[in-house]
């Protein structure tokens, strides 16, 4: 099974998730379900934080990438 894209961001760091679960203050069976679909709104700032993956990269849905518009 392929991971995710938000896990292969993570792998990608050489972030595990218990380290996120241990930042975020969380058991590691939260931050598994973080990264096996959308992570909730109100923790993707803070997962964005913890591992440097972007909150459009997490959460394209509520934080669209900004496009540049013609002049």
């Amino acid at each position: 099974m392929n991971p995710s894209p938000h896990r292969k961001a993570l792998e990608d760091k050489g972030l595990k998730l218990v380290d996120v679960a241990r930042e975020a203050e969380v058991d590691k069976a939260t931050a598994t379900r973080w990264f096996q679909g959308p992570p909730p709104a109100e923790r993707v700032l803070q997962i964005e934080r913890i591992t440097g993956i972007p909150r459009h990269t997490l959460r394209p849905d509520l934080y669209p990438v900004e496009r540049e518009t013609a002049a």
